[in-house]
């Protein structure tokens, strides 16, 4: 099944239930920061599981 880029499906409705509507801009910002810090530290223990990493496997 194609994934709708539109906003339609079930991809929106899911994203709409698991937010409130309201968007803490700092909160976020401080967020990405902190991800983006840990994951240029070069740190081993910052990279993904191999079990989170949900990207598609080569074929």
């Amino acid at each position: 099944m194609a994934e709708q880029r539109n906003g339609d499906g079930f991809p929106a409705l899911l994203g709409a239930a698991l937010r409130d509507g309201v968007v803490d801009d700092e909160a976020e910002r401080r967020a990405v920061a902190a991800f983006r810090l840990a994951r240029d530290s070069g740190d081993r223990a910052t990279c993904p599981r191999h079990e989170d990493d949900w990207r598609p496997g080569s074929a």
